[in-house]
């Protein structure tokens, strides 16, 4: 297909045509000319006006079971009588003969319009021993006349039509298993949608090494998005990819009014954005110069995706909440990582991990799955019950050349990272008194998740989000001088006698205290989360980050608004004016860098480009005090912290 092109709003490709070294185009068998600009040139009834022609055809009978002559009949329709912006003989060739290299077992055309391409290339597909063509067609009228033609031609034991939106048809392949991986696709649909479409074909592993792209119109009309990424190194591809929220582009800078074009005659097309691709795919792209039916420039850009950088096998030991919320869906947004395997030791019909992830191997025990894969260890939070079970497993570590790291997420916090820009800026001056709260409103064991209410080792509220706390707090100050806490149940339910509320006060030189507090009865419409005090300046934040909720919910980082706090549960922030007065603004929270910034950080780690995100050494730190804060609240009195 083509389309219009706005003076201004559409640059022609970094490659660009060598008139003296292109075949010249035979001007006996061009279409009429394309509609001038502003007027209709497809889906004003022509397509449906091209199957009758087609179906009324003196050759009719010589036609039927013939793709050749049926692409003929098509050709003459567009020579005699209106413009059809099929890719056409020239580009058609370029794209032939690359099936007939390459000999794809599955082929996907994105944009079908009335068959041509899928006529020409299903037939060539077909000859090269391959078994499907998929042709993803948005407008339904479309798909009825590829459908009636591929009939007529005899190609509907390979071609098959799909009838919706390019990015659902493909996750509707996929979700069926219809379709596992594209040997070759073919884009001329949707201008804006090529890179888009492209990215989520990477994220569900459709496209790998191997896999072969033809984009057709790169010339005419363009597609500066598409090629940039395609002809991009993967270390940009990468540093695009991490600074991107989502997989959006902005389609009326990019495409002006070929956009509006599509829009005015096909409806709004929603651009699929949850996807943001795999950038450590390496291709291999050049332009081949061509021309448009017409006898306009244009050209068809082959991109040859021939190897991928390193990716690492993921195992994850259990299949609970924290796997499936916590880790799972972080672990997937993180290109250079592959879940590999689950244990899951007494799987279900409804919790079953294969059926979630048909791809990875599932065990029984974790001893069988440590003999397939040569472990980096990542240790949930809390590292270990107790010091001397952290500096064993630290030990064993280096022993053994093992890198090990604890999956304290809460480092990433938007309202952690926010009052940590406060602290390095020294916007609050010498801070004086720091209170850190995880409260909530569960007054009762029954409305407590039961394995969490155990007495056992490693339990109580301050080895769950007590944990998290003190490690927010060390990370920024390092260890205290001395520790007072105060450990008990407020909870009027609880004959287990777990230890459900802490408090828990580092102290520091200085004369800084920071406070630690784990409430389960707090009945608040909004739960304070940090009050920090200083010579200069507070900051006051309530409510807690949005990450836990979004990914309970099915969200993942990429998906539009992850990780992103309602306006109104800004902080305040309270400085001390030079005269001495004292003011409040409304301070916003940073933008998150989400928890999928700790495995973006292993991976690296892993490949020898930097640290592990979380040390061991300072997890254990972490244990270390949790154990002096127990002894402090067991013995009643302060201890200090050597």
């Amino acid at each position: 297909m083509s389309g219009l092109v706005e003076e201004g709003k559409m640059d022609l490709p970094a490659t660009t045509i060598d008139s003296s070294k292109q075949a010249s185009f035979d001007k006996k068998k061009a279409y009429v000319p394309q509609e001038e600009q502003g007027k209709a040139f497809f889906d004003d009834g022509r397509e449906v006006e091209l199957l009758h022609f087609v179906y009324g055809h003196p050759s009719i009978a010589e036609i039927r079971g013939s793709p050749q002559k049926v692409l003929g009949a098509i050709d003459e329709y567009g020579r005699t009588r209106k413009y059809l912006m099929n890719v056409g003989d020239d580009k058609g060739k370029i794209v032939s003969d690359l099936i007939a290299e390459v000999k794809p077992q599955v082929m996907v055309e994105l944009g079908g319009y009335i068959g041509y391409s899928a006529l020409l290339f299903g037939d060539a597909v077909r000859r090269a021993g391959g078994k499907r063509y998929f042709s993803l067609e948005r407008n339904p009228e479309f798909g009825a006349v590829i459908m009636a033609l591929v009939d007529l031609a005899g190609l509907s034991d390979v071609v098959k039509v799909v009838i919706g939106s390019s990015a659902d048809s493909i996750k509707l392949l996929h979700s069926q298993g219809s379709l596992q991986h594209i040997d070759l696709m073919f884009l001329d649909h949707y201008k804006p949608a090529y890179l888009s479409d492209l990215k989520l074909c990477e994220h569900l592993n459709l496209v790998t090494p191997g896999t072969v792209l033809a984009a057709d119109n790169v010339i005419k009309p363009g597609n500066p998005p598409y090629l940039e990424y395609v002809r991009n190194s993967v270390e940009k591809k990468k540093k695009a990819y991490d600074s991107e929220q989502s997989n959006g582009i902005d389609v009326k800078s990019s495409f002006g009014r070929n956009a509006d074009m599509y829009k005015e005659r096909e409806g709004e097309e929603k651009i699929s954005t949850e996807a943001k691709g795999n950038p450590n795919l390496v291709y291999e792209s050049k332009l081949v110069n061509s021309f448009e039916p017409t006898g306009d420039p244009d050209g068809v850009e082959i991109t040859r995706c021939s190897t991928a950088t390193a990716m690492y096998n993921v195992g994850v030991i259990g299949y609970g909440m924290s796997a499936k919320v916590f880790h799972i869906p972080l672990i997937e947004c993180v290109p250079e990582l592959k879940l590999y395997a689950v244990v899951q030791r007494h799987p279900t019909p409804e919790d079953d991990a294969l059926k979630n992830h048909p791809d990875i191997k599932r065990y029984q025990s974790t001893e069988d799955m440590v003999q397939d894969l040569a472990p980096v260890v990542v240790v949930e939070k809390p590292f270990t019950p107790t010091t001397k079970e952290a500096d064993q497993l630290i030990d064993l570590a280096k022993k053994n050349k093992r890198l090990l790291t604890v999956y304290q997420n809460r480092r990433w916090d938007s309202d952690f990272l926010t009052l940590r820009s406060l602290l390095e800026t020294n916007t609050l001056g010498r801070i004086a008194d720091l209170e850190s709260h995880f409260d909530r409103y569960k007054p009762s064991v029954a409305g407590a998740k039961a394995w969490k209410t155990k007495p056992e080792p490693g339990g109580g509220a301050i080895y769950d989000l007590g944990a998290h706390l003190i490690d927010q707090i060390y990370v920024v100050f390092g260890l205290p001088q001395r520790i007072t806490a105060f450990l008990g149940s407020q909870r009027a339910d609880n004959p287990g006698g777990y230890e459900d509320a802490c408090t828990v006060l580092l102290h520091y030189n200085g004369g800084m205290t920071a406070s630690v507090k784990v409430s389960v009865v707090s009945p608040e419409t909004a739960q304070l989360r940090f009050w920090v005090r200083g010579e200069r300046g507070s900051y006051k934040k309530f409510h807690e980050d949005c990450q836990e909720a979004h990914l309970t919910r099915g969200k993942k980082p990429g998906d539009e608004g992850f990780g992103v706090e309602p306006g109104n549960w800004a902080g305040t922030l309270t400085t001390v004016t030079k005269d001495g007065k004292i003011a409040a603004e409304t301070y916003p929270t940073l933008k998150s860098e989400t928890y999928r910034s700790f495995y973006t950080q292993l991976a690296q780690a892993i490949a020898g480009k930097g640290e592990v995100p979380v040390k061991p050494e300072d997890a254990r730190e972490v244990i270390r005090l949790i154990e002096l804060a127990k002894q402090s609240s067991d013995e009643g009195r302060t201890i200090d912290v050597e």
